[in-house]
């Protein structure tokens, strides 16, 4: 029954981002689907590593892959400047620090590569219910946080992490 839940509200989420992004074109339309991609895959990968999805490490292989292959200069590249127009999220601040766009771009890269290296091993560690939560820092240590954590779960964390700082610097809010 949970999994029939999240699932449905998967599902209307991406419907609801969609029709929100139907009048983006070239680039912007591009990175957008891509963001949505991997927003439903990291939902996915903390569904399962809450226990509301059967683990599948093959599925979280593939989606770390997936991330992977379109972060770092691939994400990067779909920035050019002059491309924030709407319905664009992107704001300015990408073009006027690029250096720190293209680090954290390479960080999304890095982490998705080692969960999807991380995968096969047994998800031990708490992450926060929702992917949005995840944060660098101090919020990694609570409750032993960053210490009990190992394979796939410490991975997952990093990428929402990775993902959600780079919203905060570089996205506007919905």
């Amino acid at each position: 029954m949970k999994s029939w839940l999240l699932l449905s509200a998967l599902a209307f989420s991406v419907a609801s981002v969609a029709i929100a992004h139907e009048k983006a074109t070239g680039v912007v339309k591009e990175r957008m689907e891509k963001m949505e991609r991997f927003e439903e895959l990291v939902e996915r990968i903390f569904a399962m590593l809450h226990g509301e999805l059967s683990y599948d490490p093959e599925a979280v292989r593939r989606a770390g892959l997936e991330i992977q292959e379109g972060a770092g200069k691939h994400m990067t590249a779909l920035f050019p400047k002059g491309s924030n127009e709407a319905p664009s999220e992107a704001k300015d601040a990408i073009w006027l620090d690029f250096g720190s766009f293209e680090h954290l771009s390479l960080m999304l890269e890095s982490w998705s590569g080692e969960l999807a290296a991380q995968a096969e091993t047994p998800p031990v560690g708490n992450l926060p219910k929702k992917w949005e939560n995840a944060e660098m820092g101090p919020a990694m240590m609570q409750g032993g946080g960053m210490m009990r954590q190992s394979g796939s779960v410490f991975a997952a964390w990093h990428v929402a992490a990775t993902c959600n700082a780079c919203h905060a610097e570089f996205r506007n809010a919905d």
